[in-house]
């Protein structure tokens, strides 16, 4: 099962020719899952409605900035999306306090937090974002010479998210 968060919409946000309500993917994220799916596949949705359009764009902006900082590197536990988006959570101890196991050898498990849009409030997320950033900007400030600061970095992605 994949979760993809999609926009209703009534025209194409190319041409702005209308042809009826479509859900067109949300981001490039979730473009890419879509991409798993064949052309006119008959896909099952569960549907659920946002508000607060800023959560969601906060949300693409997180992983468009994972993506940015792996594409930026060629370390082994930093090199993909889905790698920084754990270091992240591992560096800010995003765990799930009902699914910590200590094993018979006194080892401790954790499970780590989703951090989706219906597994999270907002106020929270905007906690461990903004956690997340710094641990981002300090792995980019300890692997390159030029030093940014989290405005900085956020920037930079946006730019890249608008090419």
């Amino acid at each position: 099962m994949k979760e993809i968060f999609s926009q209703i919409r009534n025209s194409c946000p190319i041409c702005k020719q209308e042809f009826g309500l479509f859900y067109l993917p949300f981001g490039d994220d979730d473009r890419d899952k879509s991409k798993e799916f064949k052309l006119f596949q008959v896909v099952r949705s569960q549907i659920y409605g946002f508000k607060k359009e800023r959560s969601l764009k906060q949300l693409n902006t997180y992983f468009s900035t994972c993506g940015f900082i792996a594409d930026s590197t060629d370390q082994i536990r930093w090199n993909t999306k889905a790698k920084v988006d754990f270091q992240c959570r591992v560096g800010v101890h995003f765990v799930d306090p009902d699914l910590v196991i200590v094993k018979p050898d006194g080892s401790v498990v954790f499970s780590y937090r989703s951090i989706a849009m219906k597994n999270l409030e907002h106020i929270e997320a905007c906690n461990y974002i903004s956690q997340a950033y710094g641990i981002m900007v300090d792995f980019w400030n300890t692997t390159h010479k030029d030093k940014i600061t989290i405005d900085e970095l956020v920037e930079m992605v946006k730019q890249q998210m608008l090419s």
